[in-house]
């Protein structure tokens, strides 16, 4: 009854950890940053955003290079594989320069956003750090997608922890002073992200040409109609990542106009739910792999049990963490807040957006797997554009809500229910089944 759940367990396991080693660098640069100051603690929460809304983009088209790397592999294309990685590398440079060109003039931004000015400089110095080295997690994306398509994400795990211990401590040191190096806050924390972010891609780097990825010269070769034809699939997939981002850090940035503390519980909140996000995301990322496959292999018959069962684990998953967040809010809040005078109000507040981020991880289960399973099964295209308009209304409404009824409950209220919507219209999608038509790869 549940064949799949087994491969998607084995497959997932390592890309679990690899994704909630993510989550838990993020958290490591939070608690580090609540020793230095509270507004540095409240700047991470839209700046860090606010990267990953760009580079967002960069990495999920870049990154969309592991699909064609799982259904090369499927149909036995091995030549294929290594193409399909040198597309996302050959994305990896453009984007790379890209933003290293747009970086300082979009950091600027964080000036005119109505934060207080400790915190709107706090956003804008890390927002550029991290940009400026994009090109790492990008290229990251691409190799860890490539490893993924071919079931070897325990590589990708593996390079991941080494990746946290750096951030780690180039983090403490950074941020706090220690260990002789100099005391630079907020921005100490960017260059330990960016430095994290450069081992990873020299270790991926060193993978692909043990592999002899690098010495392929058939493989190697950039084929502007191929090239086209991923972009026509992988750009629509950063466009929903991005849009998505975008949409939760203009949501940061209202709530950050109630207040300090409303901003900082709501960033506290937002890295907590991280660890039920991303051990989501990495059994959403595991069932696109079997999707992947199974298309490559020509099972489409396969992809709605694949669906369904690794949805029901997932669901599993969501429902324990959203107890765990319902019953211990505040202790888990109290984590992160300090023991600056603000801190008590930030766990009171923080303690009541918790509750509704246990509501909506409920929903969250079916916009990670299914949203996972609809893009590698190729309908990147109908999930950009139908985000687009859901993400559109949801702003307008922030909007109204923020200058008529201007609350933390209003405005948390109204991003659950935008979470519940499009949990519904991803299912009805797939279940109408339109994306049997779409062609990943080209006959």
């Amino acid at each position: 009854m549940f064949k799949h759940v087994p491969r998607l367990l084995r497959l997932a396991g390592p890309m679990i950890l690899s994704t909630s080693a993510i989550t838990m660098m993020q958290l490591i640069d939070a608690i580090v940053l609540s020793r230095h100051s509270s507004e540095a603690v409240a700047a991470m929460g839209p700046s860090g955003l606010a990267v990953i809304l760009f580079q967002g983009f960069l990495f999920g088209t870049s990154g969309y290079a592991g699909t064609f790397v799982a259904h090369s592999h499927g149909s036995g294309d091995h030549r294929g594989v290594r193409a399909s990685a040198w597309l996302g590398i050959y994305t990896s440079a453009i984007s790379g320069i890209a933003a290293l060109v747009i970086a300082w003039p979009l950091a600027q931004l964080f000036l005119l956003a109505g934060h207080e000015p400790a915190v709107a400089s706090a956003e804008r110095t890390y927002f550029w750090i991290c940009m400026v080295g994009s090109f790492f997690p990008v290229l990251c994306a691409a190799l860890a997608g490539w490893l993924s398509g071919i079931g070897r994400p325990v590589i990708v795990t593996a390079v991941t922890f080494i990746s946290l211990a750096a951030n780690a401590v180039l983090a403490w040191g950074l941020v706090l002073g220690a260990w002789g190096l100099p005391r630079m806050g907020i921005a100490g924390a960017a260059l330990a992200t960016v430095a994290a972010q450069m081992i990873a891609a020299v270790l991926y780097i060193l993978v692909f040409a043990r592999s002899g990825g690098l010495t392929d010269a058939v493989a190697r070769k950039l084929r502007w109609e191929p090239f086209r034809h991923f972009l026509s699939l992988a750009a629509p997939m950063g466009l929903r990542i991005s849009g998505e981002l975008l949409a939760w850090t203009i949501f940061l940035v209202v709530i950050g106009r109630l207040g300090t503390v409303e901003l900082a519980a709501s960033s506290i909140a937002f890295r907590i739910n991280g660890v039920a996000f991303f051990p989501a995301l990495g059994l959403g990322q595991a069932a696109g792999i079997l999707v992947g496959h199974a298309r490559g292999a020509g099972a489409d018959q396969e992809i709605r049990a694949i669906a369904w069962q690794s949805l029901a684990v997932c669901e599993a998953w969501m429902l324990a963490m959203a107890l765990l967040f319902a019953t211990a809010s505040a202790p888990l809040i109290s984590i992160f807040a300090g023991s600056g005078p603000e801190s008590i109000r930030i766990v009171e507040a923080g303690s009541q957006v918790m509750k509704f981020v246990a509501i909506y991880c409920l929903f969250d289960a079916a916009n990670v797997m299914i949203g996972c399973v609809l893009a590698s099964a190729g309908d990147t295209n109908w999930l950009a554009r139908t985000f687009i308009i859901c993400s559109t209304l949801f702003l307008v409404l922030l909007w109204l809500v923020s200058q008529f009824f201007p609350s933390l409950v209003a405005e948390w209220t109204l991003a659950t229910l935008f979470v519940f919507a499009t949990a519904v219209i991803w299912l009805l999608r797939f279940q109408a089944g339109a994306w049997a038509s779409a062609q990943v790869l080209r006959k």
